[in-house]
């Protein structure tokens, strides 16, 4: 029986002790500890205390040969429904294009009751299933082969050195139409990586029938290079989110050589990333109507003038600007992944106040300064004055909900004081 193990980004401990929840035996702790020094080295993805560890910045899952450790954002700490930080997950992971398929609710109430293993292989075989379906996309392939029926080219030199014996075979070279191509031994490669740790039944099945579809196709190792030699074409256009999915998979093994070979796969995200991503979707999708614009990673200011160079020194880049219909910049937003409020006391950073006031003195027209924060508690928020500018410009600390799409939506419109409803 596989061992499973949810926990929250930056709260929930794991811990090496049989007497402690969420525990781990000293082999699966030596191979996590092992996977997190390769994939992780010198990055601050860890928190360490006396036998125990936390995961700062990163969701996902990792599976270890015998355990399947689950790592979740925390969207409100005061509860402890798996469900509901799932959910917030699936939808990040959906708008940002790391599941490269559109989630709706009736999949999500389905898909956030189950772990991400089980998700990321169910995902995999339904578009699978409906790929090979379409067709199975197949290439001509140079042969060379020893048949009694002339076909192709006949190689005269061949028969003498092959058909040592008195032979009615030709040895002749032909183009064969054969699906054992690079694009589907991917497909079957990434089917062989979840198999073995799918447990419901039903999903098995469905798996051993994907391997059935392949079965014409060779089991071979595949290398990163591999993975980049495939290309789309309009003969095999409907394999693309297949392959999206299996080359996620694919990507995602590691620890493939000697002692580390336990780990089977690991399918993880740098939460800080995420959320800015799917912030950016987000914005991107509610101004889609208005006359506003979004930038992301915006470079277009540097903080001071150098009186030796001449040049502007101190690049500054906010996540997102704002311009409105004149090119003008308006709004700045920058996203961090934290919780800006426990137990009703406001958590900010002086230095993040700073890189506020730098960016909204750097852009002269600039009126709001934005922090925005994933929302895990209801608390006021802090709104300060820039002193000294007419017109009036602010810092302003702002959350949204990631519970749902429609809830970041209602929020970032309210936020902007855009007209609601459109979610």
């Amino acid at each position: 029986m596989m061992k499973q193990i949810v926990i929250r980004e930056a709260y929930d401990w794991i811990f090496c002790d049989k007497n402690q929840p969420k525990a781990l035996t000293q082999v699966e702790w030596e191979h996590l500890l092992l996977f997190i020094e390769e994939r992780y080295k010198n990055e601050n993805v860890v928190e360490h205390g006396s036998h125990r560890l936390r995961f700062i910045n990163l969701v996902g899952v990792i599976q270890l040969d015998t355990v399947r450790i689950e790592i979740l954002p925390k969207i409100d700490l005061n509860k402890t429904k798996e469900s509901l930080n799932r959910r917030a997950l699936l939808n990040m992971l959906s708008m940002t294009k790391k599941l490269p398929i559109a989630i709706g609710d009736k999949t999500l109430s389905t898909y956030e009751k189950v772990d991400l293993v089980h998700i990321i292989a169910n995902l995999f075989i339904v578009e699978l299933s409906k790929t090979l379906n379409r067709g199975m996309y197949r290439e001509y392939r140079l042969t060379e082969e020893n048949i009694p029926t002339l076909k192709g080219r006949l190689l005269v030199s061949e028969p003498l050195r092959k058909n040592t014996r008195r032979s009615v075979n030709a040895f002749c070279e032909f183009d064969e139409l054969t699906p054992d191509i690079l694009i589907n031994q991917l497909l079957k490669a990434a089917l062989r990586i979840v198999f073995p740790y799918v447990q419901q039944s039903s999903l098995k099945m469905k798996l051993m029938n994907g391997f059935e579809m392949l079965d014409d196709v060779s089991d071979v190792p595949i290398t990163s290079a591999m993975l980049d030699q495939v290309e789309i074409n309009r003969q095999n256009q409907h394999y693309e989110t297949t392959l999206q999915l299996a080359t996620a998979i694919l990507q995602s093994t590691s620890m493939s050589s000697g002692q580390s070979k336990q780990i089977a796969f690991s399918y993880l995200f740098k939460m800080n990333d995420l959320f800015e991503g799917y912030t950016g979707e987000m914005l991107k999708k509610i101004m889609a109507s208005s006359s506003y614009k979004v930038w992301s990673q915006h470079t277009a200011k540097r903080l001071l003038h150098n009186v030796h160079s001449g040049r502007e020194n101190i690049l500054l880049k906010p996540d997102f600007v704002l311009e409105d219909s004149d090119g003008v910049p308006k709004v700045i937003i920058d996203t961090k992944w934290k919780s800006i409020l426990m137990d009703s006391r406001v958590l900010y950073k002086q230095s993040d106040i700073y890189q506020m006031y730098a960016y909204i003195t750097a852009y002269k027209e600039a009126e709001r300064c934005i922090l925005l924060y994933p929302k895990t508690e209801d608390g006021t928020l802090p709104t300060w004055l820039v002193p000294d500018y007419t017109p009036e410009k602010y810092i302003e600390v702002k959350t949204v909900r990631l519970d749902s799409i429609e809830h970041t939506g209602e929020d970032l419109e309210g936020m902007l004081n855009l007209p609601q409803g459109r979610f």
